[in-house]
């Protein structure tokens, strides 16, 4: 294909701290073949040597730049600096600078995204990895294959399970995006998702049944703060899903069955979370979780995950140990982290909701 003809990719890197992966992720993206692409580094005022590495690469790549916050502005806020004041391109990426793209990834998501204009978004799998060593080239399926769904079904699926998708995965229709407006700063743990969710009320959604690219679990993580609070990151999901139903989905056909959904996931989740508070003997944390419950529903105490908790609760802290010593049933304390480093993350619909298709 000429290259004026080639897809037009523009792909935005927030970077605080991150000095030491910033080289192999620009190399993960100035190796993608079949389309035009450029990447931006924003860095957020890094105190380590971002700027030093940032310029070094703008300087020997000609499609990277670099550009550094006069102010710290965070994630959320750096992140739009590029997405909504830099990006041009046809379709967008945003990749964090610890992660890394799969060769070929972004010309898969580029020519789905090209026969479907009603589609707003393409995501793959992702391989989670800690360290450079664990990266092995990934073998592509045989037939490499897609979907296409409808938007309302990628929101069945927040809704119902909370995140489909791994970020460096996912790319977006840049015009879709500025329409709908930047990452909201309010949800630095769950913006994502709450983006797309909201590219989802508009469009359709592309699936790829690929590693698209390697999601990095470590400590630094955004996402491994939240995991050990007591709470996790349930609040913000329910900020985010509030903003969809409410707003931007309020007038779709499913928002009521959405709201219910979302709001008995997150009852189930909040009870689980409250038990584990109450078996670490963490009552702060139990209080916590108790007084979202209330929060988001009036009829809390009638849903049977809240129900067992009470009876854990008239029970105790010491009675649950005895009774788990005894039936060899010990219970991990801590809650469940969805990213192990080897395995896949992301969701791939059932073809009842939408055919397979081949690349």
């Amino acid at each position: 294909m000429p290259a004026e003809n080639l897809p037009t990719v523009d792909v935005v890197i927030p970077c605080y701290n991150y000095a030491h992966y910033l080289e192999r992720c620009i190399q993960s993206v100035i190796q993608q073949e079949n389309v035009i692409i450029r990447a931006l580094i924003v860095d957020d005022c890094s105190p380590d040597n971002t700027e030093e590495v940032g310029r070094r690469l703008a300087a020997e790549h000609p499609q990277v730049e670099y550009i550094r916050n006069e102010t710290n502005k965070g994630l959320v806020g750096t992140s739009n600096v590029g997405l909504m004041g830099w990006a041009t391109a046809k379709y967008s990426i945003w990749l964090s600078a610890d992660d890394l793209l799969c060769e070929g990834a972004v010309s898969r998501a580029a020519r789905i995204m090209d026969a479907h204009p009603n589609v707003g978004m393409v995501y793959g799998l992702a391989r989670v990895f800690s360290n450079d060593s664990d990266i092995k080239e990934e073998r592509l399926p045989d037939p490499v294959e897609y979907q296409v769904i409808p938007g309302y079904a990628y929101i069945d699926r927040c809704c119902d399970s909370w995140c489909p998708t791994a970020s460096p995965s996912a790319m977006v229709r840049t015009s879709v995006q500025q329409q709908l407006g930047g990452l909201d700063p309010n949800l630095p743990a769950t913006c994502d998702v709450e983006i797309w969710m909201r590219i989802s009320t508009v469009a359709d959604v592309g699936v790829l049944n690929t590693v698209q690219a390697f999601y990095r679990r470590h400590e630094s993580n955004m996402s491994s703060g939240f995991t050990y609070r007591p709470l996790s990151d349930l609040r913000e999901q329910y900020e985010a899903l509030s903003i969809i139903l409410n707003v931007h989905g309020a007038n779709l056909p499913k928002a009521a069955e959405w709201k219910k959904v979302s709001t008995d996931r997150l009852l189930e989740e909040s009870a689980w979370l409250a038990g584990m508070a109450l078996e670490r003997g963490d009552d702060k944390g139990v209080e916590i979780c108790t007084d979202f419950a209330k929060e988001i529903s009036p009829d809390w105490q009638k849903a049977q995950a809240w129900k067992r908790f009470e009876i854990k609760r008239k029970l105790g802290k010491r009675v649950l140990t005895g009774l788990r010593k005894l039936t060899g049933k010990q219970r991990k304390l801590e809650p469940h982290n969805p990213f192990n480093p080897g395995e896949t993350f992301g969701w791939l619909p059932d073809p009842k909701i939408a055919e397979r298709q081949v690349l």
